[in-house]
């Protein structure tokens, strides 16, 4: 259950439905570069990485500051911030993002020392940006479950464990599973024993193969080089 927790978190449907909305009938959606049009709810968890030319990070919310220790906005995200297992993890999302031309969903586990463990759940959204028919930038929600220690050490000393990655093939058929399901909760919460949580991992359970197609995790449980 762990691993579609974050499914059951209302900013992964908003974010996805702004990806499926800002569509309009293209295969993918076009951006303009303002983050005033992006759902408010959002923001605070938000990453926009510019891939035109070395990946940059664009817009930075600021609860993804406060969890890294510093602001990042526009530094190279490779070059100049992730490093280690933290770098190769992301950068492989984003290489797969961009050449499936779909939403993302990956869970991981940080291990940043012996005694921190960190729970995250990432929602890859890929858009276009000026003329360009490929998607040059993400947006990517970033929940974290777990200690507070911070994310920048992670890269330094730490773990990362993917645990599970899916791409999601139908986004408007898994909004509107997503949406019944968190409507059902809101009728049983108080009359029934299932969590919401529950049902999210049912709902993946069923999609899978189908909406939610698979992939393999990064195979990188070894400490980071220091």
């Amino acid at each position: 259950m762990l691993t579609t927790q974050f499914f059951a978190d209302p900013e992964f449907l908003e974010l996805l439905r702004f990806w499926d909305a800002s569509r309009d009938g293209r295969a993918l959606p076009a951006w303009s570069g303002d983050v005033a049009v992006i759902p408010r709810t959002l923001l605070p968890n938000l990453i926009v990485a510019d891939l035109r030319g070395e990946a940059t990070y664009a817009y930075v919310g600021a609860e993804c500051m406060r969890l890294w220790g510093s602001d990042t906005t526009g530094k190279r995200i490779f070059a100049d911030v992730l490093r280690g297992a933290h770098h190769r993890y992301v950068k492989s999302l984003f290489d797969e993002t961009v050449a499936r031309r779909a939403p993302l969903y990956s869970t991981a586990v940080y291990q940043p020392d012996a005694a921190n463990l960190i729970m995250t759940g990432r929602l890859l959204t890929p858009f276009t940006i000026g003329a360009s028919a490929a998607p040059n930038v993400l947006l990517t929600l970033q929940l974290f479950r777990g200690s507070e220690h911070l994310l920048s050490r992670v890269g330094v000393s730490g773990i990362v464990d993917e645990i599970r990655r899916d791409m999601i093939t139908d986004v408007a058929a898994l909004c509107a599973r997503l949406e019944d399901a968190r409507a059902r909760y809101q009728v049983v919460r108080h009359t029934h024993g299932r969590t919401l949580v529950q049902d999210v991992d049912t709902i993946a359970h069923e999609l899978s193969g189908g909406v939610l197609v698979p992939l393999p995790c990064l195979e990188e449980p070894d400490a980071v080089d220091a």
